[in-house]
C-alpha cells in the first residue's frame, strides 16, 4: 500500500516537472520570436519627414488669373477640373509643406477667398475653392476708385465717386443734391485685418461732419458693403489702383479710362 502511495507520489511530481519544463520553453521560444521579429517599419513618409500636402483645384470658370499664396509661397492654377482630380496628380496646383496649421488666400479678377487649412503629415489634403465653398472673403486693399450704388442714409447720392489712395479715400465726383462735396475726405483709417475704417457722416445740410468706425464687408475684390451707425451703404470698384484719376474744375479726366467706364455728366 505505501510503495503505491509513494509510485503515485512520484506520477504527480513527474508530471509537475514537466509541465513546468514545458511552460519554461514555451515562453522561451515566445520570447526569441518577439525578439527576432519585430514589426515592419513603416513605409518612408512620400513627402519627407514631417510634411504633408496640399492639392487645390476648381471646377468652374473664374475670372482672370488665379493667384494662390501660403507659406509666404504663391501658386498660380490655370486648370479647371471636370470632377476633383487624384489628390497626388503631378498637374495640380500643389505644395508639399510641414504639418500644421495654415492660412491660404485665392485671388481671381474680382475672385477673392480664404481658407484655414490644416495639413496632417505624410497625408495629401484636396481643397476645392470653386465659388470660395467652405472659405470666406475676408478683406482686401480699397485702392483704386468706388462707385456708390446706393444713396443709402444720405439723398442723392447714389453715384458718389471715392479714390483711394496713400491711406485716404477722397470725393471725386458728387451728384447733384449729394451732400457730400467733392475734396471731402470720405474714408480713412482704414484698418485692412480688421476690415474697419472711418467713415464720413454729414447732417441733412451737410454740415456738421464726423467720422464714425464702420465694418466693411466684400463680397469680392471689387465689390463691398460700409456698416456703419449712419446704414449699409454699398460701392463697387470701377477703377483699379494703377489708374491715375484727377479732378479739374469740377470735372474728371483721366487719359487711361477705358471703353468700358461711364461717362461722367457733372452738373455746373
Amino acid at each position: 500500500m505505501i510503495t503505491q502511495m509513494k509510485f503515485k507520489a512520484f506520477i504527480i511530481q513527474i508530471i509537475f516537472f514537466l509541465s513546468a519544463v514545458l511552460l519554461i520553453y514555451i515562453s522561451a521560444c515566445d520570447n526569441v520570436t518577439r525578439y527576432s521579429d519585430p514589426p515592419p517599419a513603416p513605409a518612408p513618409n512620400p513627402y519627407g519627414d514631417g510634411n504633408g500636402k496640399i492639392t487645390f483645384f476648381r471646377t468652374a470658370q473664374i475670372e482672370g488669373a488665379i493667384s494662390i499664396q501660403i507659406s509666404n509661397i504663391q501658386l498660380s492654377d490655370t486648370i479647371i477640373w471636370q470632377s476633383a482630380p487624384a489628390c497626388d496628380t503631378g498637374i495640380a496646383a500643389s505644395l508639399i509643406l510641414k504639418a500644421g496649421n495654415y492660412s491660404v488666400s485665392i485671388e481671381g479678377a474680382v475672385f477673392l477667398c480664404n481658407y484655414n487649412v490644416m495639413i496632417e503629415e505624410r497625408k495629401c489634403t484636396l481643397l476645392d475653392y470653386t465659388n470660395c465653398t467652405g472659405g470666406y472673403t475676408g478683406c482686401y486693399s480699397l485702392s483704386g476708385t468706388w462707385l456708390r450704388t446706393a444713396d443709402g442714409p444720405c439723398p442723392n447720392c447714389q453715384g458718389l465717386l471715392i479714390q483711394f489712395q496713400n491711406g485716404f479715400g477722397e470725393v471725386i465726383y458728387t451728384p447733384p443734391g449729394c451732400r457730400f462735396p467733392i475734396g471731402d475726405i470720405k474714408w480713412t483709417d482704414f484698418v485692412l485685418n480688421e476690415c474697419m475704417i472711418q467713415d464720413l457722416a454729414r447732417d441733412q445740410y451737410g454740415g456738421s461732419p464726423e467720422y464714425q468706425s464702420a465694418s466693411i464687408t466684400f463680397f469680392n475684390k471689387d465689390s463691398l458693403i460700409i456698416n456703419g451707425p449712419s446704414g449699409v451703404i454699398p460701392y463697387s470698384r470701377i477703377l483699379n489702383e494703377k489708374t491715375k484719376i484727377y479732378k479739374k474744375n469740377n470735372s474728371i479726366s483721366d487719359s487711361t479710362l477705358d471703353d468700358n467706364f461711364p461717362v461722367l455728366q457733372i452738373a455746373n
